[in-house]
This record gives C-alpha cells, structure tokens and sequence, in this order.
C-alpha cells in the first residue's frame, strides 16, 4: 500500500505550539496561582478559592520552578518531578523551620509564594535568552570546549 513505509517530516507530527510556549503558559499560570495564595493570605480570605489554590501550589508550583531551571530534567514527565519536588521542597522548608524555631505557617507560604515566582520568572527569561542567544554555558564547560 502507498505510504507504509514512509515516514512523515517531524514539522508535519509536531504540535501547533513550539515545546517553550507551552512551558511558559504553564510557568504563568504556576506564577498566578501563586499570587492567588499570597493575596488570599494576606487578605485572610477563608474560601474554595484558597483551598483549591493552596493544594495546587503545595502539591505542584515550587517543584515546578525547580524542573522550569533544570534544562537536564526536561527529558522527564514534567508533571510527576514537579510533585516530587514539591512535597519535598516543602517538607524540607518545614522542617528546617521548625528545627530553628520559626514556625510562623502563612508567613512561610507567603514566602514561598514570593520565592516561587521569582524563579520561575527567571526560568521563562532564561529560556527565552537560551533560545535567542544559544544555551547557558557554565565556566567549566568553557575551559573544558574552548
């Protein structure tokens, strides 16, 4: 039969949406639930819109500002590493709280929520400067490639 053996060009496969944008759509919307959280807690809002927020930071933002920096991780299912790393970024921030003896609960969540967003502000800009200007290099790998 015409075309069993051949194969399609990866432009034709591919989706309409270049892999960056994508992970940028995702990086602003971990960015707004993060400031959802940091505003609901300020304005003491006790309502679904917190606790929905709340679970979804806790359970997925400050592992995916993780995975959004780390350009070797890529090649992992975003979603699962993202969870690990949040429960156990968070686990880790908790305990270290409270072994130094600042346990203040939504001043760490405003904290994180702060931090988290900074990060992965950082991640989108240095995706997009990988992508106009080239990958990152580190010094090491420049004295090891000249």
């Amino acid at each position: 039969m015409k075309g069993e053996g051949e194969s399609m060009p990866r432009s034709v496969v591919s989706d309409a949406h270049p892999p960056s944008v994508v992970f940028d759509l995702i990086d602003l919307a971990c960015i707004a639930i993060a400031a959802i959280v940091a505003v609901s807690v300020v304005l003491n809002d006790h309502n679904a819109v917190r606790a929905v927020s709340a679970l979804i930071f806790v359970v997925f933002v400050p592992g995916r500002s993780v995975v959004a920096n780390w350009p070797t991780i890529a090649t992992r299912s975003h979603v699962a590493v993202s969870v690990l790393f949040s429960l156990a970024l968070l686990t880790l921030v908790a305990t270290a709280a409270l072994w130094g003896h600042f346990w203040h609960p939504l001043g760490l969540l405003e904290a994180e929520c702060v931090v988290t967003a900074g990060v992965l502000v950082a991640g989108i800009l240095r995706r997009h400067w990988a992508q106009d200007h080239g990958p990152v290099r580190s010094s090491l790998q420049i004295e090891q490639n000249p």
